[in-house]
């Protein structure tokens, strides 16, 4: 009986060995040998292990495992749409924004480091009065087959319709003074004279029944009332609109030959730029520069640029992927490795149910070992 007993565990020991060292050896088999063997010319089978032989085939399906079932564009998407990972995308731009704007380091040094500017001042200044320029160009060009009241905002045209006559009345009023003064009467009586200078001898015979005091003297008075009558007014009047009119119907180009545009557009741009702050501003610490509007940017803009490029990149997400060609990223990456490391990382993930696959080889080989055993017993 005792020579039985120790038949069945010698061949339950047998099998359980057998079953354990065939799985273990079935494992490495997926790695290892590394190369090819060869005795002479004839190469040993199995050889190389599993992975090492099938190395491009296994790169290029894992390349289209990971875009096809792993990192593909719906679940990036739903990632991104998720309320948590947002919040947590926001509060993470928010701190690294807080943490820039708070920099004591000045702005001019930051654009040095940043974009490498010799001369950030310099640089500012050609940059806006290039976009000035720029501006100002492309709006002339805009309304230069425009006519002046297309131009001018209704208001104003109309304030200036309103103003006719009053303009009028000021006219009047000081071509009146003018008369009424000294200077005025002065030049007066030297276009009397030098009207009667021009008349010849119809200028002499006045001459000799007035003189040029007495002259003056009844020809001003007489303006003065001239101008004073309505029927001036409503010609002055009358003048004034019809230049106003005609000129709100002149288009913008017909006042290029008035000025050099070129020029106006250079000085009006000069102008502007000399009026801007640039060394003040870079001169200031980012902190001093962005403080008024340091909570806005944090609490209001972050998160919406943050919401606004999730979306983006929500929306673009396939073409962009699909540019990216992530397969073929994975496929160079997996080609790289050594053999050595490939076996380490499946290992690393693998190494507990590896194990566990040789045990159950063990206790399988034990229990074919088992009914072995009491099989040749039986017959026995």
């Amino acid at each position: 009986m005792s020579s039985i007993i120790i038949t069945i565990l010698f061949m339950i020991a047998i099998g359980a060995v057998i079953g354990g060292f065939t799985n273990s050896l079935a494992i490495k088999m997926l790695f290892r040998p590394y190369e090819a063997r060869y005795i002479g010319k004839w190469k040993v089978p199995f050889t190389p292990g599993l992975i090492p032989k099938r190395r491009d085939e296994l790169a290029v399906q894992l390349g289209k495992m990971v875009v096809e079932h792993l990192l593909t564009a719906e679940g990036i998407q739903q990632k991104m749409n998720d309320p948590v990972f947002k919040r947590t995308m926001i509060e993470y731009a928010q701190k690294e924004v807080l943490k820039l704007l708070e920099s004591d380091e000045k702005i001019e040094i930051l654009l040095k480091k940043g974009l490498h500017l010799e001369d950030p001042a310099k640089e500012v200044r050609a940059n806006a009065s290039s976009y000035i320029n720029g501006k100002i160009e492309k709006k002339l060009l805009d309304l230069k087959n425009k006519e002046l009241a297309e131009i001018l905002p209704e208001k104003m045209q109309t304030r200036i319709d309103g103003s006719i006559e009053p303009i009028a009345d000021l006219v009047l009023t000081k071509i009146s003074d003018y008369i009424a003064s000294a200077e005025g009467k002065h030049k007066l009586s030297v276009m009397i004279d030098r009207y009667l200078a021009d008349r010849g001898t119809l200028g002499s015979m006045i001459n000799m029944f007035f003189t040029n005091t007495r002259l003056v003297d009844k020809v001003q008075p007489e303006l003065l009332r001239l101008l004073k009558q309505d029927d001036i007014q409503n010609v002055i009047m009358t003048m004034l609109e019809k230049e106003w009119n005609s000129l709100k119907e002149t288009k913008i180009a017909a006042f290029e030959d008035k000025f050099n545009s070129e020029e106006l557009v250079k000085e009006v741009t000069d102008l502007i730029v000399n009026e801007l702050p640039i060394n003040h501003v870079l001169n200031l610490s980012l902190s001093e520069a962005v403080d008024p509007y340091k909570d806005r940017i944090v609490e209001d803009i972050v998160p919406r640029l943050v919401d606004a490029a999730g979306q983006y990149l929500s929306q673009n997400l396939q073409p962009l992927m699909e540019q990216l060609h992530l397969a073929d990223v994975v496929k160079s990456q997996v080609e790289t490795f050594s053999v050595g490391r490939l076996e380490e990382m499946v290992l690393s993930i693998s190494r507990r149910e590896f194990k566990m696959i040789t045990y159950l080889g063990a206790v399988l080989g034990g229990m074919i070992g088992l009914i072995q055993g009491v099989i040749i017993t039986l017959i026995g």
